[in-house]
């Protein structure tokens, strides 16, 4: 009989999950956004124009620019690909699932983070936000480090949190 929560299934799921992120680092990009956000930031770095988000050498006001200052600094650190263009947001993807476990673990107990880890990692809204990379991940991630963050402040006191939920913050808002 299968509990409702056992551990072997949670690890089980959890590196299938894994391995459908990993994977889903190296296909190709999907059309139209996706491609366009790339070269965006591909634009960035070769012009060097980091503080003017530019596609075709025209101004493109449309998206903030963290997604962009990200992938332009994964394609200087690892050369220009689908996988250094996905890296950012598969980073962000860990910060926001291991930010909700520690929320959830605080605000209810152990077990309950862990099933929030499990219900995050296998919802089909994150696959998607990895495999058609926009600014989604970098938002819910950042969100999620921030409440955690000063929630962690309001437990605590400690500053270091405040700074950290104002930060978290901040990405959001360039995200």
């Amino acid at each position: 009989m299968i509990k409702l929560f056992d551990i072997k299934w949670s690890v089980f799921l959890l590196v299938l999950a894994g391995i459908a992120y990993a994977a889903g680092l190296f296909i190709d990009l999907l059309e139209p956004d996706s491609c366009q956000y790339a070269n965006i930031s591909m634009e960035m770095l070769q012009k060097k124009s980091f503080l003017q988000v530019l596609y075709r050498g025209e101004n493109y006001l449309d998206k903030p620019p963290l997604l962009f200052w990200l992938s332009s600094f994964s394609f200087s650190v690892f050369g220009i690909s689908n996988f250094s263009y996905r890296l950012p947001s598969f980073l962000f993807t860990i910060l926001g699932v291991y930010s909700s476990y520690r929320l959830a673990s605080g605000l209810y107990n152990k077990k309950t983070g862990q099933i929030t880890i499990i219900v995050l990692v296998t919802c089909q809204a994150y696959f998607l936000f990895n495999h058609d990379v926009r600014t989604d991940t970098l938002l819910t991630g950042s969100v999620i480090f921030s409440i955690w963050q000063l929630y962690e402040f309001l437990n605590k006191n400690k500053i270091k949190n405040l700074i950290l939920g104002f930060v978290g913050i901040g990405l959001a808002m360039l995200s």
